[in-house]
């Protein structure tokens, strides 16, 4: 896993990725029980390399381990 901050409190964790306009992000962030993801594009054309997915891939395992752990 990489060192880059996994809170996912407040605005939550940026992930670059780039879409049909060039570099973009979506967000992950956790709102109560749940986790919110905020795509860039409406029609989910994001494209990702290896290490976009593994980024995207380590996010949502720390708010998965985070679950039991709501405030």
């Amino acid at each position: 896993m990489s060192s880059r901050s996994r809170d996912l409190s407040g605005p939550g964790v940026r992930v670059p990725c780039r879409d049909e306009s060039g570099p973009s992000a979506l967000r992950v962030s956790r709102v109560g029980e749940r986790i919110r993801i905020r795509t860039p594009t409406i029609y989910h054309r994001t494209l990702w390399t290896v290490e976009q997915a593994r980024e995207l891939r380590d996010v949502l395992d720390a708010a998965l381990r985070a679950g039991g752990e709501a405030s």
